[in-house]
């Protein structure tokens, strides 16, 4: 029978959170400013307990570029979903409730520094994990992949798990709608501005997925700023996956840096495994 809908109860204390957690997970994480002159991205993981069982947040927010405040949304978020990871297991009733429970607080903790003058805003990609299952969520362009060993090629596989939050598929969509031309879709300069954030008014999209998801022995769910995916292919990331979630981490970011690119964005990488 599953349980997942059923009330949860008040957690109990694990005797030693992170060597339980060991036994579940292996973590790596990485991050670096790039030719940017302040680090707008912000990460953080949590332990707490769910149903008796130990479950684990990792939470990735990258703070909107080019506007106000970018680095203090980012902060407030990802601090917002660690410092209430406990309160959220204890009083929702399945696991995407926890990440939607986390997210609202996090916008209204964020809004209250947003001002209409000076615009701010962050993204956010979450991924919960307890026992064998997970689940995810985002807001805005940052990317959460699911990297799955297959045998028979001796090579990671990525899924994206979640859609970018941009003006471009809607610009495509009116152009199918015959609203706009094809061309003006294409070219319109704000392709990649994102369609939904962290701070405002309301959040315009969220990606939830209803139910959880099996999360098998050697699978890899790696957060990633968009300083990350822009500059790193998905074969690249695939042959540093493997290796252990931290060195994975840490080669991925110094290849980045190898490449010397001009404008590199901030980077920030979080990777988990299944044990």
């Amino acid at each position: 029978m599953n349980n997942e809908r059923s009330v949860p109860g008040r957690a109990k204390q694990l005797e030693d959170p992170a060597v339980v957690a060991s036994f579940y997970w292996k973590t790596g994480y990485q991050q670096n400013i790039g030719s940017r002159k302040e680090q707008q991205d912000s990460f953080r993981l949590a332990l707490g307990v769910y149903r008796d069982k130990p479950a684990l947040l990792a939470v990735l927010a990258d703070g909107m570029g080019g506007m106000s405040d970018g680095a203090a949304f980012s902060r407030i978020t990802a601090e917002y979903h660690q410092e209430h990871f406990q309160e959220a297991l204890d009083t929702a009733y399945t696991l995407p409730g926890v990440l939607l429970t986390l997210a609202r607080g996090a916008n209204k903790a964020a809004n209250q520094i947003f001002d209409e003058t000076r615009p701010g805003g962050t993204t956010l990609i979450a991924a919960l994990f307890s026992d064998d299952r997970f689940c995810t969520l985002s807001v805005g362009d940052s990317r959460i992949y699911l990297f799955r060993k297959n045998a028979r090629l001796d090579c990671y596989v990525p899924l994206q798990l979640n859609r970018e939050h941009v003006l471009g598929p809607i610009l495509d969509e009116r152009a199918w709608m015959g609203t706009i031309s094809f061309e003006d879709a294409e070219e319109n300069m704000y392709r990649e501005s994102l369609s939904s954030s962290i701070g405002g008014e309301r959040v315009r999209r969220v990606d939830l997925p209803y139910s959880t998801t099996k999360f098998l022995s050697g699978d890899r769910i790696v957060l990633m700023s968009d300083g990350i995916y822009r500059s790193a292919s998905d074969a690249e990331l695939s042959e540093a996956l493997k290796l252990s979630p931290d060195k994975a981490s840490d080669l991925i970011v110094e290849n980045i840096l190898k490449k010397k690119l001009p404008h590199q964005d901030n980077m920030s990488i979080v990777i988990i495994e299944r044990v």
